[in-house]
Parts: C-alpha cells; sequence; structure tokens
C-alpha cells in the first residue's frame, strides 16, 4: 500500500502553518504521497471564501517542493464532486479511485477538538489514519488525551507556528504587510490579484 497524505482545507489563503503542518507530516509519517484538497464548498466555514481556482493557484505555489522525499499532487477532486464538500465522501471516492493506497488524513489541532461535529466522523476514524498535528498554541498532552477519548487517532508532535488565514486576511485588508506569514510567491499573487482588499 501507498501512504498518501490527504490534506484538504479552504486554505482562504494558504499559509506557513499549512505548509509547515504537511512537511511535518510527510517526515513523520513517511508519506509517498500528499494530496492537498483545496475545499469547493466548504461544511464548517461561515467566511466568504475567494474562487476556487485563487486558491488551488495559491496552493500550487505554496506547496510545491516541500519535500524531495514526496509526490504532492493539488487535487480538485471536491470541485469535480460539487456539492458541499464533506471529507467522508471525498476520501470514500479517493479509496474508490486509488485501492492500492493507504490514506492519512491531516488535520490541525484546532479541528482535533471539533472533529465530532464532522459529518460521519465515526466513518472516518473507521475508513482512514486520522492524524491530528499540534499548532503553536496547542498542547500537545490536551491533544493526546482527547485523542484517546475518541479513539483512532494520531497525534503528531510538532513545532508549528501558529498562523491566522482570518489575521493574514485582515492584514492585506488593511494593507498590511504579510510576508513573513506566506511564501513570497504567495504573497505576490494576493497583491497582484487584489485580493481581500
Amino acid at each position: 500500500m501507498i501512504k498518501t497524505g490527504v490534506f484538504g482545507g479552504a486554505f482562504n489563503p494558504v499559509h506557513n502553518g499549512h505548509i509547515n503542518l504537511a512537511r511535518e507530516a510527510v517526515e513523520q509519517l513517511k508519506l509517498r504521497k500528499l494530496m492537498i484538497i483545496p475545499t469547493y464548498d466548504s461544511p464548517h466555514k461561515d467566511t466568504e471564501l475567494v474562487s476556487y481556482e485563487h486558491r488551488a493557484k495559491m496552493c500550487e505555489m505554496a506547496f510545491a517542493g516541500i519535500s524531495d522525499k514526496c509526490d504532492i499532487e493539488i487535487t480538485d477532486i471536491e470541485q469535480r464532486m460539487g456539492g458541499v464538500s464533506y471529507t467522508i465522501n471525498t476520501l470514500r471516492e479517493l479509496k474508490r479511485m486509488f485501492p492500492e493506497r493507504q490514506f492519512f488524513l491531516l488535520i490541525g489541532g484546532d479541528m482535533l477538538y471539533t472533529f465530532r461535529e464532522w459529518f460521519k466522523y465515526e466513518s472516518l476514524l473507521k475508513e482512514c489514519k486520522v492524524c491530528a498535528v499540534a499548532r503553536g498554541g496547542d498542547s500537545f498532552t490536551d491533544m493526546l488525551e482527547f485523542a484517546t477519548e475518541l479513539g483512532r487517532v494520531k497525534v503528531l508532535p510538532t513545532g508549528i507556528v501558529d498562523v491566522s488565514s482570518t489575521e493574514i486576511r485582515e492584514r492585506t485588508a488593511r494593507g498590511e504587510s504579510i510576508s513573513e506569514f506566506v511564501p513570497e510567491a504567495v504573497a505576490r499573487y494576493i497583491s497582484e490579484n487584489n485580493l481581500w482588499r
């Protein structure tokens, strides 16, 4: 079986926290493939998303070359499936398309604490390995305790810096620099396309 990470999100915009999370997961789980999945229609986000095309393009720039040991793919599976993007539906479609792969669902520490609110979360726990990656503000010990309650969740310890897409959008709207939060190519793309202004 080919060990494959599945990392979905609004990526509105993608930032260094996302990139570091992906890099840490690739290293710790020894992934051979990593599928980045920009959400098409998120059931969780109240914030209006910029177009799918913008978010996918920024992901291509951000995740390029994060590892020479793993193939990175930005996939439009949720756009092609259409409708509300429920992770269980995406995962089942991936398993149908790639029966030779073993899937690891990557989530941030913030998502772990709301995991019971996900659509058919118990089925997700049975159908793939869920890996929660600790972020800057998360207590690793608290995450381990919560993961034990949920069952079948692996917690990856990391030194990831906590960055917020909301903060980046707000700074962009105020005309402030975001260069410390996103790759240079992404910052340039946001500026050139006048996003969140």
